[in-house]
């Protein structure tokens, strides 16, 4: 049992530390494609490709775990996907006061 433990202990410190990835890898992601840059394009190139990827692979008959993973792959892709909303700023400076 003691082996079952440390097995599962060792998956589960994988796992962390692959969500962590992702987030990191997400922001990069997310940083690089709203550059407006050349880089932007490659990246968008990039994800469109995994998405088909994705795609073709949902089709496949898949195991439960797996199906499980390729479903959040694809979320995440079409997150990605998603043109962001421009942020608002943070605040705005109002130009009251007194003029001469």
């Amino acid at each position: 049992m003691a082996d079952l433990n440390a097995v599962l202990t060792r998956l589960n410190d994988r796992l962390l530390r692959l969500e962590g990835e992702l987030f990191v890898l997400r922001s990069l992601a997310r940083a690089t494609l709203t550059a407006g840059d050349d880089h932007a394009a490659r990246m968008r190139k990039l994800v469109e490709a995994a998405k088909v990827a994705l795609d073709d692979e949902a089709r496949r008959e898949l195991d439960k775990p797996t199906r499980k993973y390729v479903d959040a792959a694809a979320a995440l892709v079409e997150e990605l996907l998603v043109e962001p909303t421009p942020a608002r700023p943070l605040f705005t400076v109002i130009d009251g006061g007194r003029r001469d």
